[in-house]
């Protein structure tokens, strides 16, 4: 398991440094960013787009289709299609979300922003989102990103990452936390 996400971590850093290097040659940075983040919104909020894109049993010209639409829909950058025609070709579409983060992550980096990604069990308000990015941006700085993620296993409370620091105040690791601690005191 640890070997095929490290070779899908390996795949979406060759497509991501790659497509970088395209956009910011081409001095499109900013439009592939928005493409792409349209792209990761439908992943993210649309359960049967995110199905599309994962299954082996779909053919990817067929998903490329698919996606063309929603490109065209948001007239979107020609480098971003053909990109995802590279994808098509090269059976990719498994990685794009990945893709698409790692994309996300060179371009905040190369801007020098510090990126935050926040872990919920639930969609956050924008009133609790805001709230978060004041804390953060009180701590941190000016340039920050915060990228939102859900994740119903935590249960609730949140999980932030900076860098390779990581604050988990999830219900999960408290009761996880508990449970050892009820573990040990038995053992004594």
């Amino acid at each position: 398991m640890a070997s095929l996400q490290s070779t899908g971590n390996l795949i979406a850093d060759r497509y991501a440094f790659a497509l970088y290097e395209l956009s910011s040659k081409k001095k499109c940075i900013d439009d592939v960013l928005s493409d792409l983040q349209i792209l990761k919104e439908y992943i993210n909020h649309n359960k049967d787009f995110k199905l599309l894109i994962r299954s082996p049993l779909i053919a990817s010209s067929e998903k490329l289709l698919i996606i063309e639409k929603i490109l065209l829909k948001h007239s979107a950058n020609s480098l971003t299609s053909t990109f995802l025609k590279v994808i098509s070709k090269n059976k990719r579409f498994a990685n794009l979300s990945s893709i698409i983060s790692k994309f996300v992550k060179i371009n905040s980096e190369k801007r020098g922003e510090v990126i935050a990604d926040i872990t919920s069990a639930d969609d956050l308000s924008d009133e609790q989102k805001n709230g978060i990015k004041n804390k953060l941006h009180s701590i941190l700085g000016e340039k920050l990103s915060l990228n939102y993620n859900v994740d119903k296993k935590i249960l609730g409370g949140l999980i932030v990452k900076i860098g390779s620091q990581m604050i988990d105040s999830s219900l999960a690791s408290k009761i996880n936390k508990l449970k050892v601690a009820i573990e040990g005191a038995q053992w004594k």
